[in-house]
């Protein structure tokens, strides 16, 4: 029997689940007067040449700088939409991580001003890039 050759790492991910900001966000501009947590997914996609091999948080994708980067940007300012705190969540974080192949936001108000009564609002998108 003949030792098999690893699989090559093609691509590896950090994904955040579950990170509560406080944000003024909503359509009528009495909503956005208060703050409501919205519930943020994040995933950042690499090419596997991109992988922290040596344990070095230098070379690796810091999910504190990726939390950061969404609370600083739900301080920032107010949103009438979910979908512009996302993509500039998504935006900033391929701009602190170029070599992102794929970047999702899913951002959930978890409070819905809706009849009939609706458990959650999700909004996601998915920026996509080439590693060159």
């Amino acid at each position: 029997m003949t030792a098999s050759t690893p699989l090559p790492l093609s691509n590896y991910a950090v994904r955040l689940r579950g990170l509560r900001v406080p944000c003024h966000v909503g359509v009528p501009s009495a909503e956005r007067d208060r703050l409501q947590d919205l519930i943020v997914a994040l995933d950042v996609e690499h090419p596997g040449e991109l992988y922290p091999r040596l344990d070095d948080l230098e070379v690796a994708t810091d999910y504190g700088a990726l939390a950061q980067i969404v609370m600083a940007s739900a301080k920032e300012r107010s949103f009438v939409l979910l979908e512009t705190f996302a993509l500039l969540v998504a935006e900033r974080v391929t701009a602190r991580f170029p070599r992102a192949e794929r970047v999702r936001v899913a951002v959930t108000k978890a409070v819905v001003p809706l009849e009939p009564k609706t458990e959650e609002a999700t909004v996601e998108i998915v920026l996509c890039g080439s590693s060159s």
